[in-house]
């Protein structure tokens, strides 16, 4: 098993000859002080899961009856990874290591500093003065990891390699970005994209560029239709990876030749995308898609709309395939013809659609700033803090036993069983 699909069913696993129909009732839910953007990750009996509250916390899988938290000195925005019993996550802080089996510290790296995409008059908002941060810009770089080193990415422009016994640094590559972008590792080579809209491969022994790739840039729109949140996806020796700049890039592992790219038309594609018998599965923001598409040509199979943003990456399970999205709405669809089987909505969504939502059931601006000024940066503070109020589901289900475990922005971890 190559190591990239190791780590994705580390992150996803499920039961493959599994046959579902829908969602069951709400097993339990279990809240965990803040805001949840990263995917839960099993490990023997417990699921563990990181929040903005800037805290780690394992809860039993059967019950949700917490059995230890750790102190993350900042909010839980990077995937965490787990390698053995050793799991791997980024804060605000820095990069992390505990035991998955107490939450004891193993060791602490600081880097040069993490933080949101930010500057005056971001995408021409207004006040130009004013210093404003990315409202959709969640989550920090995922770790990766081989049988030496852990591998992420840094705000202060680095993909790092660290000892991943010790965290000692090992060697750091600088690129001309912020780094948010997860990492992924197949055969000696490292990945991951920059903000500076180059996708870099790089020798995992000692951080040498092989090649790297450039995206496109935006000078029309400002620059909001660039730069790269997802982490790549490595399949049959291709890397997979969803940009800013509305595309999906299919690009040769040993070289970087570009062998295809699937255009979204508008929105972004923040979230990783999942692949499985030839098909390669993602999400999209301002569409509100999920997409499934030939893993070798791009050509696109079918696609389900939903009401809000795809920030997620779906998860396979048996004959379907389970995704959220910024609504928080959960989806079950068929994986062969994506014909919905199933949704559930959050509490939050249940209680707030009615008026967060436009008449349409859809995530709409205009629709929520009323009559504010939609150039105003306080006008899209206020609307991501109404979106908020629906549960948003921004990361991966995990599904182990017939039960997928779900975080959501209300600050809540689920068990849902699956039927």
């Amino acid at each position: 098993m190559k190591l990239s699909s190791l780590a994705l069913f580390l992150l996803f696993p499920s039961a493959v000859f599994s046959q579902y129909k829908g969602f069951g009732p709400v097993k339990w839910s279990s809240p965990v002080g803040g805001k949840i953007f990263t995917a839960p990750v099993l490990h023997d009996k417990q699921v563990i899961i990181g929040s903005a509250a800037g805290n780690l916390q394992a809860l039993d899988t059967a019950t949700g009856r917490a059995i230890w938290q750790a102190s993350a000195f900042g909010p839980v925005v990077a995937q965490p990874l787990l390698d053995n019993h050793t799991l791997y996550f980024g804060t605000y802080n820095g990069y992390y290591a505990v035991d998955a089996r107490n939450g004891k510290h193993l060791w602490h790296f600081k880097t040069g500093g993490e933080q949101r995409i930010g500057g005056k008059g971001l995408y021409t908002m207004q006040p130009d003065s004013l210093y404003m941060e990315d409202q959709y810009d969640l989550y920090l770089s995922a770790p990766a990891t081989d049988n030496k080193n852990v591998y992420f990415g840094s705000s202060d422009h680095h993909i790092y390699a660290l000892d991943k016994h010790s965290g000692k640094l090992r060697w750091k590559y600088k690129t001309n970005g912020p780094v948010h972008g997860g990492v992924a590792t197949s055969n000696g080579i490292i990945i991951a994209g920059s903000w500076d809209t180059y996708i870099y491969a790089l020798n995992a022994d000692n951080g040498q560029v092989r090649w790297k790739f450039k995206t496109d840039e935006d000078a029309k729109y400002h620059h909001i239709l660039e730069g790269i949140q997802a982490t790549p996806l490595v399949y049959n020796n291709t890397i997979y990876l969803g940009t800013r700049d509305t595309k999906l890039y299919a690009l040769d592992l040993q070289t970087g030749k570009e062998k295809w790219h699937w255009d979204a038309g508008d929105p972004w594609i923040v979230g990783s995308a999942v692949a499985k018998d030839g098909h390669i599965y993602v999400g999209t923001s301002d569409s509100y898609l999920l997409v499934d598409l030939d893993a070798a040509t791009g050509k696109e199979y079918y696609n389900n709309k939903g009401g809000g943003y795809v920030f997620g990456a779906p998860t396979l399970a048996g004959n379907t395939l389970l995704y959220g999205d910024f609504t928080g709405r959960l989806f079950m669809l068929n994986t062969a013809d994506g014909k919905v089987l199933d949704t559930l909505d959050m509490p939050g969504r249940r209680q707030h659609a009615g008026t967060v939502l436009n008449s349409a059931g859809l995530i709409d601006f205009m629709h929520n700033a009323g009559k504010a000024d939609p150039a105003l940066f306080q006008t899209t503070v206020n609307f991501m803090e109404q979106l908020y109020q629906l549960g948003p589901i921004t990361s991966a289900p995990v599904v182990t036993n017939g039960v997928a475990y779900i975080g959501s922005a209300d600050g809540h971890l689920y068990a849902i069983p699956l039927r």
